[in-house]
C-alpha cells in the first residue's frame, strides 16, 4: 500500500470536480487538498532543458501575443 493510499481523500463535484487527497488538516478546520494522481502524473515535474529566448524571438512573441504582464507574486 502506498503512502498516498493511506491519506484521506475526497471527491469534489460542483465548480471543481475530481478526486483529491487531504494533504494537511489545519487547527482551524481548513483542509489543504491536492489532486489525487493515481499514477497518472509524475510526482515531480521534469526539469526543463530550455534556454532563454533571443531578442528576436522575444519580439516575435510580443508581436503575436502582446506584452508580458508584470509578475503577480504567485510563483
Amino acid at each position: 500500500m502506498s503512502a498516498v493510499a493511506a491519506q484521506p481523500h475526497v471527491t469534489l463535484s460542483g465548480d471543481i470536480n475530481g478526486d483529491y487527497v487531504v494533504e494537511d488538516r489545519r487547527p482551524d478546520g481548513r483542509l489543504v487538498l491536492v489532486p489525487e494522481r493515481n499514477g497518472v502524473y509524475p510526482a515531480v515535474v521534469p526539469a526543463f532543458g530550455g534556454r532563454r529566448a533571443t531578442p528576436e524571438e522575444f519580439a516575435a512573441f510580443e508581436a503575436e501575443y502582446g506584452p508580458f504582464l508584470p509578475p503577480d507574486g504567485e510563483g
